[in-house]
C-alpha cells in the first residue's frame, strides 16, 4: 500500500471546522454551533493539528483554554476537535489505489430496488 506523505495542515483542519460552523448555521442546534465555535478558537490559538490527534491531550488544552466550560461541553467541545483531527489524519493516509477503487465502486453502483416478497 502507498502512503500519502502530504502532511496535516492546519489550514486543511480549520477549513473544516469552519465548514462544521457553516453546516451547523443552517439548522443545527444552538449548543451545537456554540460547541463548533469554541473548537474553532481552540483550534485557532494552537494553529496545528498534532495536539488534537490524542484524546487526552485535547481535553487538556481545551481546558486549558477555556477553563470556565461545564464537563459537558468540555467533553464535546474536546470530542469535535479530536474528531476532527483524526479524519484529517484518515484522509490523508488514504492511498491514491484506495481511493480510486471506492470512486470506481461508487459509480458502478446500481440504485437499490425493493422486491416484493411473498409470504
Amino acid at each position: 500500500m502507498v502512503k500519502s506523505t502530504r502532511l496535516l495542515l492546519y489550514e486543511d483542519y480549520y477549513k473544516r471546522l469552519e465548514k462544521q460552523i457553516e453546516y451547523l448555521s443552517h439548522g443545527g442546534t444552538d449548543y451545537r454551533l456554540k460547541t463548533a465555535e469554541l473548537s474553532l478558537l481552540v483550534a485557532n490559538k494552537m494553529k496545528q493539528v498534532s495536539p488534537f490527534l490524542h484524546l487526552e491531550q485535547t481535553e487538556n488544552i481545551v481546558s486549558h483554554h477555556l477553563p470556565n466550560l461545564d464537563n459537558e461541553r468540555l467533553h464535546d467541545v474536546t470530542k469535535m476537535l479530536y474528531v476532527n483531527a483524526k479524519e484529517l489524519e484518515k484522509s490523508v493516509e488514504k492511498s491514491d489505489v484506495f481511493k480510486d477503487l471506492v470512486d470506481k465502486r461508487m459509480k458502478n453502483k446500481k440504485p437499490i430496488r425493493l422486491v416484493k416478497v411473498k409470504n
